[in-house]
């Protein structure tokens, strides 16, 4: 990297408030500390509603055109937990992230996200629209990440726990006298996240769900959308799918890596780049269910009411056991390929042909503890059709 390489940009909140004040960042500087490869940048933040802020960099090599250089190496009043106020500093080690790499034309971004806006559903919790770095620098034979590459998607809500046993079987009684067929799933129990779901049962059970709140359900049998699945096992196609409708889906691939990520700056976890027994649920953590049939924690058992007291691992979004537990559903057909395709990059929905082979996020309580990462894909081995399988659970997203 050479001297000057970075010039000052004009800084951005990419939230639009619809219930509260927006944070506004101003007087954004960056400049090449003489001699090294860091980068200082500073600014000012506000927000009229107090509380702290999830504060994001990033960088531009054509003049803003596109955000795509890796920002990872950060320190300083970045991340999570940011208090407004003025002349805040970050300093951005970019001869780790971009050592060697002459950009002549380069502009630097500062967010802020407030966490307020808009207001979510009961038990939901809202992600921002905007770019996010998705995939992985790190890596590790026989693991499956995307490369680091910039993705943009449009804002959505998230449940903030995975849908537990409870939730389950109320809708899927629902549904039962509603034209759903719906196979009942297992559970560790009560509290306890729902599991041995399949991938069709899910999409169905998102849709009973949808109708049981008065909401538009998503997913239909024809092109058309007019039609709305309710029964059998139906490989479904992007064009299935009401993407505008207001009612309960499984998130696109994207959506969930973005949500899981919780505004953090490329980590490996939802929190940081490491993970510690206290944190989440995998193979060997110790937690006191560990010994269960499955051992899975009950939702929110990592919400800082449980041992150690204290420690909330709720991610930037608010979001619970993101990294382990169980394996979560995505609506995407599973590709090795798809995200190398740069117009999978707005609001990627996954690859236009039905497979019978699905996208699995997160890890569970089987896997180690590096594979709980925030990149991890599953394999192809899981498919649809592993109804009996104790690691697949779901949440489910809803568009704005």
């Amino acid at each position: 990297m050479k001297k000057a390489l970075i010039l000052l940009a004009a800084a951005l909140s990419h939230i639009l408030a619809l219930q509260a004040a927006v944070p506004v960042v101003s007087n954004v500087s960056a400049a090449q500390r003489a001699g090294s490869k860091l980068v200082d940048i500073h600014y000012d933040v506000a927000d009229a509603d107090g509380g702290t802020l999830t504060i994001g960099v990033e960088v531009s090599g054509d003049a803003g055109a596109s955000y795509i250089i890796p920002v990872t190496a950060l320190s300083g009043n970045v991340g999570m937990g940011i208090a407004p106020g003025s002349n805040k500093s970050i300093v951005w080690n970019a001869g780790v992230d971009w050592d060697g790499q002459y950009v002549p034309n380069a502009k630097v971004r500062v967010t802020a996200y407030d966490g307020s806006t808009p207001v979510a559903p009961a038990g939901m919790a809202y992600i921002p629209a905007g770019p996010f770095q998705m995939g992985d620098s790190f890596y590790e034979i026989g693991i499956d990440t995307l490369p680091l590459h910039v993705v943009q998607v449009d804002g959505f809500f998230m449940d903030k726990f995975e849908v537990t046993k409870e939730l389950w079987q109320s809708v899927q009684a629902w549904g039962a006298g509603h034209g759903y067929s719906i196979n009942a799933g297992n559970a560790a129990g009560s509290g306890h996240p729902i599991q041995s779901v399949t991938w069709y049962d899910c999409v169905k059970w998102c849709n009973a769900r949808s109708e049981k709140d008065g909401l538009t359900p998503c997913y239909c049998t024809d092109d058309a959308q007019t039609i709305v699945y309710r029964t059998g096992n139906l490989d479904l196609a992007n064009t299935n799918v009401r993407w505008s409708a207001n009612g309960y889906r499984l998130p696109t691939e994207a959506e969930w890596e973005k949500a899981a990520r919780g505004g953090s700056l490329g980590y490996r976890y939802p929190w940081g780049n490491s993970v510690a027994n206290h944190q989440a649920n995998y193979s060997g953590s110790g937690d006191p269910f560990e010994g269960g049939n499955p051992p899975t924690t009950p939702v929110g058992y990592y919400n800082g009411a449980q041992v150690p007291a204290g420690v909330d691992m709720a991610n930037g979004f608010g979001l619970y056991d993101m990294a382990g537990n169980l394996y979560e559903w995505c609506w995407d057909t599973y590709s090795s390929g798809y995200y190398g395709d740069p117009t999978a990059n707005t609001n990627p929905h996954g690859p236009a042909t039905a497979t019978i082979i699905r996208v699995l996020r997160g890890g569970s309580w089987i896997n180690s503890a590096s594979e709980l990462r925030c990149a991890l894909r599953s394999s192809s081995n899981y498919n649809v059709d592993y109804n009996n399988y104790a690691l697949f659970g779901l949440r489910c997203a809803r568009g704005l």
